[in-house]
This record gives C-alpha cells, structure tokens and sequence, in this order.
C-alpha cells in the first residue's frame, strides 16, 4: 500500500470512529440502536480488556484484536481507533495552522513515568481500585468531555431552538430537560479537557506517550511489531522534515532513528520525506536491539505502588439525618458495589444514554477508588420499569445485560420509610404519592386513624426510586432506597399485577 493510500485510511477510519462516537454520546433522542454503539466502540482497547477478564466473548475477541493489530502494525491504534487520540490530533492540527513552522523536535520518551502510571494502574485495578483507569483511561475521559460539558450546551441550544419555533406553532422539536452535574465531576471534566489541548498544542502527544496506561501497554506490545517505520540512512539527506512533522516526538532525525514504541503510527513523517527514505516495513528489514525494561526497576515500581493501595478503597457511603444510611447505588445487572466499582471505568456512556437521566456521576460516593463512577441519582429521577439500556451499552461489563423480567425483579436496594418525616404524620393530610408511583406494589397504604399510611413490604421491594423520587417531602424525604452491597431478587407480588410507574416527568410527580 502506498504511503497517500495509508495516510487516507488513517484519516478515513480515525473521522469515522471520531464522529460515531461524538454522535452516541451526544444523541439527546435516544435515535442510534444501543447494539450499533456496542457494535462500534467495542475495539475501545481499556474498556474492552477490562470486559474481556470477566470472559465476555465479544471483549474477549475485541481485545486480541488490537492486540494482534499492534504486534503486527505498531501502535495504529492510537491513531485510528481512539477518539481521544483524534481529538490530540485536532488540537496540533489548529497549532500547526497557527504557526505554520510548529515543530515537535526529538524528545526521549518518558519510559520510566510511562511504564510506573501503566504498573499502578494495572496493580491498582487487580487489587480492586479502578480510580487510576477512570483518571487516564482515553476512552472514558473523551466520553465524559462529551457527557459533562459538551450534552448539557447541546440540550440548551436545543431547548432554545425548540421554543423558538414553539413560539411560531412550528411543533418539529421538542424541549428536554437538561442534566445537572455535580460540580467536581464538571471541573475534573473541564481541568482534563484544558490540560489535554495545552499539551497537545505545545508538545504534541505528550500524553499518549507519558500517561496514558492503554498508551503504555501498547508501546511495550509495539517494541515486538512485525512492521514499523525505518530510516534507510544509505538514502537520508538529513533535511530533518520528519522530525519537524512527528507529534510524538519520536523521529531523531540527527541518528536517523525511530522510537518506535512511542509511534503512533499516524504515517505524517513517511508522507513528508521528500525522496522517499522512510519506509514501513518488516522489522528484519533493519534490525534495531532495544534494550529490556529493568525487571528490578519493575520491581521496585510494584513496591511503590502497593503502598497505596490502602488508600484507593471505596468508602463505606454516608448516612442522612434521618438515620437512613445511604450508599451508592448502582444500576441493574451492576450485581454488587464492588464488582461495579472493580469493573467501570467512569466513561459515562450509561449516564448518556439513560432516558430517565437518574443514572448521574459522582464525585467520590464511592470514594476515592471509585472518582466519578456513575449511580442512581433519585433526586434527579427515577428507573424506568421496563428500561434496560444502561447493560446494553456499557463497554466493559460494570453493568452486565439482564433482560425485562429479569429487571424487574433485580432488587438494588430497600425502600426504608420514616413515618416522623412523612406529611400524613407531619401535616394529618393524605398523600400516597410513593404507593402511587411504587410499579411492585412494595409501597402501599394501610389505614392510619381517619387517614392512610404508607407501608413497605421489603421482599417486593425492587429499589427503583420511584417512591423516593414522588415523595413532596423537603428538605429529606420520608421515604429513600438504601443500597443492597450485593444486588438481590425481590419476591414477585401473586396477589396483585404490578404495573409500570408513570413516564419520568420534570413536572411535580403527582
């Protein structure tokens, strides 16, 4: 294949993974089908070993993928396949644009960093921490850009377009409520947004070749490659343009050399050689030794890293005023706290496609191992009865797919009820919103003097929020889900049909 051929196939496959993506996280309508996400994201390398480790055939298969893909083509990934590494690519397109005689010289990559971030993440994600993954992990971070800050401007545009044409009795869009963010996550999301395009407009990829764990798992995997970019010096006129063009800052041009485990395969400086002396061929073509990472430096790295392991644990949650204890709570087919937590990688994609939107990010409910993983926000809504879409689409089995019935028995959590708190208590008036909105039945009303009082049957109780979400009750409500650590199944109610909650509302529940 020639060398404009591989550049187009570069350019062709990066935009298509780049806009597809764009498009999943920023559908407000809900209109792609979740199996063309799994479907198309699944070569996302983190999430996809992640996945592959609780045997996940599809992840299983995704992962020797790219993995076969670098030992036979050198890191392409990065520059193919990851649309955090296209959003870099953007940002040195707009500096190359600006200055126009931008180089990246040589730099000696960073190993030492790079291989100590990819141990510790690797070390703390088998010893049950994935808060270094949710960090630096490319796929997640390019999905809570998307999520976090980009979403909520999109639905306010549309919002503003929606009334609009409202006004001029043009019925072709409608107005959809906007998410609120807890204002860590926002800020985490905006400090990694401004950090990534400072260096890729000053140092090129900068953060592929010294933080990125996926970065450094496929470097190390990229040293045994059977092609890569050579230098044939018989042909080299030292003209030094394809270490002005390289943004990994790979190409020493005065040695004539390429550290090729920190290429990234974008194919520029073959393209920029003006008499052809840059070839991708088979490594035997011109054999380089390179020399073994330090299996006592290895060491040593473990050591270091072990020694905070202590401090990456989840936190055991809180406890509300009312002494109803509260800890994070995470979605069906989540099956417990921890292999949630052991499994996500923050990427947000749930969180983006929820309809009822009360799957929203934390910041540290789970603690410090578990920065920004998602959970069921019932302040903001409630989960619908029959939705299934959160299992369908994440990437790496945090949350693993159930089917409709199976859902609707998965019990996530208790609904706990504090009369003293309640307005039938309170104010000696009916309500029976929670019993109203409860789609087991597991709420009800029983007589309470002249009025009713509602009453939990915890066994029917599926912990979908509704009850909670319904409750008037301000500032704390009378009645709130409590996480079950490990999801159980809930008893299936005989006597009575259970019936769907009403359809989420941003309006008053009753």
């Amino acid at each position: 294949m020639t060398v404009s051929r591989l550049r187009v196939l570069r350019l062709s496959v990066a935009s298509f993974v780049f806009i597809l993506a764009t498009l999943f996280f920023l559908d407000l309508g809900g209109v792609i089908p979740p199996k063309l996400v799994n479907t198309v994201l699944a070569l996302q390398y983190g999430p996809a070993v992640i996945s592959a480790l609780g045997g996940t055939a599809v992840a299983i298969f995704a992962a020797l993928a790219v993995t076969a893909l670098t030992l036979v083509a050198g890191r392409v990934y990065c520059s193919h396949l990851c649309p955090l590494g296209t959003l870099q690519d953007l940002f040195i397109w707009s500096a190359k644009r600006k200055f126009i005689h931008r180089r990246f010289p040589y730099s000696k990559p960073a190993y030492l960093v790079h291989y100590a971030v990819t141990l510790l993440a690797i070390v703390s994600a088998a010893a049950g921490s994935m808060m270094v993954l949710d960090l630096l992990e490319p796929y997640s971070n390019f999905s809570r850009i998307l999520t976090n800050l980009v979403r909520p401007v999109e639905a306010l545009c549309n919002n503003a377009v929606a009334s609009l044409l409202v006004a001029n009795r043009i019925y072709v869009m409608y107005v959809i409520p906007v998410d609120t963010r807890e204002y860590p996550v926002v800020a985490l999301a905006a400090i990694f947004l401004g950090g990534i395009f400072w260096l890729s407009y000053k140092h090129g990829r900068f953060f592929c070749n010294t933080l990125c764990p996926v970065g450094g798992i496929l470097g190390l995997l990229s040293r045994f490659s059977l092609l890569r970019i050579t230098i044939d010096t018989n042909e080299c006129i030292d003209c030094g343009l394809c270490e002005r063009v390289c943004r990994a800052k790979c190409v020493d041009a005065e040695r004539r050399t390429i550290d090729f485990a920190a290429c990234v395969g974008c194919f520029d400086c073959i393209g920029s050689c003006p008499i052809d002396g840059m070839h991708y061929r088979t490594r035997w073509w011109r054999p380089r030794s390179e020399p073994p990472l330090s299996t006592d430096r290895r060491s040593l790295l473990i050591g270091a890293s072990s020694g905070l392991l202590g401090l990456l644990k989840p936190g055991p949650g809180f406890a509300r005023e009312n002494q109803i204890v509260k800890s994070p709570i995470v979605p069906p087919g989540g099956r417990s706290i921890r292999h949630f937590t052991d499994h996500c990688t923050a990427c947000h994609l749930c969180v983006a496609e929820c309809p009822s939107h009360v799957l929203q990010p934390t910041f540290l409910e789970y603690g410090i191992a578990g920065l920004m993983q998602p959970h069921m926000d019932y302040s903001v809504n409630y989960c619908t009865f029959e939705c299934t879409l959160c299992g369908e689409v994440c990437p790496t089995g945090a949350i693993e797919r159930v089917t409709k019935d199976e859902k609707k028995l998965l019990q996530i959590g208790k609904a706990t009820f504090v009369k003293e708190d309640c307005i039938v208590e309170t104010k000696k008036t009916d309500c029976g919103a929670c019993s109203e909105h409860c789609p087991t039945k597991a709420v009800h009303m029983i007589p309470y003097g002249v009025l009713l009082l509602p009453q939990v049957d915890e066994e029917f109780c599926i912990g979908c929020g509704a009850c909670e979400h319904a409750c008037p009750v301000k500032p704390r409500k009378a009645i709130a889900v409590s996480a079950n650590a490990v999801h159980m199944v809930a008893k299936k109610r005989e006597d009575a049909k259970t019936r769907p909650a009403p359809a989420p509302s941003q309006d008053f529940p009753f």
